[in-house]
């Protein structure tokens, strides 16, 4: 289900019309934005997103659910160092301070059970 389908699936069961979706955003917002969102002509900006799912008392990850289990899929068969070259750089170095300080504190453990 995508999230135009999820979106007006969530709105129907809170028995909400576009209207009402669209007074989450202000006096000057129409139906028809979340119109083109139900039809999957679009999608709301990013700090939209954020009031629709609190609004609706769901997470990104279900409104996005079909999305993101694609791009998952997707991603899986690509190279993801070079897509997420910040983040596997940071694990890197998550990995090896915690190796560091690993030994470290073995080292001191070692110092305690001989003394």
């Amino acid at each position: 289900m995508s999230f135009g389908d999820r979106l007006k699936q969530r709105r129907e069961e809170k028995r909400l019309t576009q209207e009402d979706v669209a007074a989450f955003f202000g006096a000057d917002f129409s139906r028809q934005s979340v119109s083109k969102w139900e039809r999957g002509d679009g999608y709301p900006e990013a700090e939209n997103l954020w009031i629709l799912a609190i609004s609706l008392d769901m997470s990104l990850d279900e409104l996005f659910a079909d999305e993101l289990t694609y791009l998952k899929k997707k991603k899986g068969t690509e190279d993801t160092e070079s897509h997420y070259p910040g983040l596997i750089a940071g694990l890197k170095v998550f990995a090896e301070t915690f190796n560091r300080n690993n030994k470290s504190f073995m080292k001191g453990s070692e110092f305690h059970e001989k003394n």
